[in-house]
Parts: C-alpha cells; structure tokens; sequence
C-alpha cells in the first residue's frame, strides 16, 4: 500500500472513531447509566489508540491537544464507573452508608461529566476535532 492510501485509511478510521466518540458522548450526556458510561469510556480508548497508531498523519500539536481533553473526560468518567461497579459489587448488602456515599459521590461527577459534555457541545468539539485533523464526515 503506498503513503498515500495509508494516509487515506488513516484518515478513514480515525474519522469513524471520531463519529462513534461523539455519538457515545451525546448518548451519554442524555442518560449518563452505567452501560453508557462504559461505552463512553470504550470509544475514548478506542479513538486515542486510533489517534497513536495514526499520529504521523496528522498534526501532533492538534493530537496532543485532544488527547489532553479526551484525559480530562476520561478521568470523570473513571470516577463515576468505580462508582457503578462499586454500587453493583455492594448489591442489596446492608451497608446503607457505604451505598449512600457512593451514590452521591457518583451524582457529584455525574454532575461534573454533564457540565464538561455541555461546553463541549456548544463548542462543537466534533466539527474543531474533525477540522484540526483534517478529517471528513462520515
């Protein structure tokens, strides 16, 4: 395969990714449950890799750009899925308090994760990623 068709693959991909990352984090945003929490969190690793393996084809201060936000969400969003797992592993236990502190800590990030999506959204992180690197629409 020539430079050219692996750049164009790259670009291919990694714009994919990009709709499935903004697709998972508007789905997210409207009902922030633990599956779409997790899915949320599949498509950010997903879409960094995408974004290393393919990192000579696009700008590296626009990647490193990205992948310094896309940290930042990923750090809400790993606060809030210890507290899914931990609500899941305590079950029906009678450890009220415990699950009382773990449901409002998780309220507190997911608090924190809908502010975070909403600045993004009205800045349309998509359209200045997609732009930044120079990807089309799929």
């Amino acid at each position: 395969m020539k430079t050219a068709g692996i750049q164009e693959y790259a670009i291919e991909q990694t714009s994919h990714l990009l709709t499935t990352l903004a697709r998972r984090i508007q789905s997210a945003a409207e009902q922030p449950g633990p599956d779409e929490i997790h899915d949320l969190r599949v498509s950010i690793r997903r879409f960094s890799q995408g974004l290393r393996v393919f990192a000579d084809f696009f700008p590296k201060w626009e990647v490193k750009k990205i992948r310094a936000m896309l940290r930042r969400i990923m750090r809400l969003t790993s606060d809030i899925r210890n507290r899914d797992i931990a609500l899941e592993f305590l079950g029906k236990s009678p450890a009220a308090e415990h699950r009382k502190r773990l449901q409002k800590e998780r309220s507190n990030y997911q608090r924190q994760f809908s502010e975070l999506v909403r600045r993004w959204s009205a800045r349309d992180f998509s359209a200045k990623w997609r732009d930044g690197l120079s990807l089309r629409p799929v």
